[in-house]
């Protein structure tokens, strides 16, 4: 059977729509919308001068000591009245004063309890402060004479006594220069005495029921040292009557350590 060709047009053409319209068209693509974390800004952080290594190896700072050293230095600047008060007060903590009052003597501020508790120890006192009290009246009632007000006394503190008996533990030999019942007659060798460089100390004795005082000078390591300052003394004084003796461990705790 012949078929037209228009008949096979028809056909095809048929075939072609059909097929058109049972095609699924695809769905529409969506888009995706990116979504992106926002990035802060970190703080710019103080520029701060870091030393290389070879900077460090020439000045001998270790890695993180940089660190310490900027803090201690800031530290030195915002407080430097600290530190010069804490060293005024070691000052005031190793040397010792009395400030003298009104109607002080030099005999009456060795016998006060936060000094010496001893008006006989006043030699002491006029030993330390020779360039206060060197230039006043010198004589026989002279530890008992009022003192200027105001004067700025140095005194012994425990740890120079300490100190020295540390340091003449075997020291023990002593020049009995003068004895007397009265001080009127020791005075005036024991000023001339300390002004030569001696070490001048005056102590009790009761012999025969009688009070008497002693002016003694020390303190040698033997009887020929001792002997030999005697001879000195004695010319010194034009004395006849001294000798020399060794003292007991009471009387050398007592007056060595000055």
């Amino acid at each position: 059977m012949k078929v037209s060709a228009t008949t096979i047009s028809i056909c095809l053409t048929l075939s072609l729509w059909c097929g058109g319209c049972s095609r699924e068209e695809p769905p529409p693509v969506q888009k995706i919308k990116e979504v992106r974390p926002i990035k802060i800004p970190a703080p710019e952080k103080a520029e701060t001068s870091v030393p290389d290594e070879e900077e460090k190896a020439k000045t001998g700072v270790k890695e993180g000591e940089d660190v310490k050293t900027a803090a201690a230095e800031e530290r030195a600047l915002t407080r430097p009245e600290t530190d010069e008060r804490k060293k005024e007060t070691a000052v005031e903590e190793v040397t010792a004063y009395y400030i003298v009052e009104e109607g002080d003597s030099l005999s009456g501020i060795a016998a006060g309890e936060d000094v010496y508790e001893d008006s006989l120890k006043w030699p002491i006192l006029y030993r330390l402060n020779k360039d206060k009290l060197g230039k006043l009246q010198l004589g026989k009632g002279f530890p008992d004479r009022e003192l200027a007000e105001g004067v700025r006394l140095k005194i012994s503190t425990p740890d120079e006594i300490k100190e020295n008996l540390e340091r003449r533990p075997h020291n023990v030999w002593v020049v009995n220069v003068l004895s007397a019942t009265t001080s009127g007659e020791i005075i005036p060798a024991a000023i001339r005495l300390i002004n030569n460089g001696y070490l001048v100390y005056i102590t009790r004795a009761k012999v025969k029921g009688k009070d008497w005082m002693r002016l003694r000078v020390g303190f040698f390591k033997d009887r020929t040292e001792s002997d030999t300052e005697a001879k000195k003394i004695m010319t010194m004084l034009n004395l006849v009557n001294s000798w020399v003796s060794k003292i007991g461990e009471e009387e050398f705790e007592e007056f060595g350590g000055y």
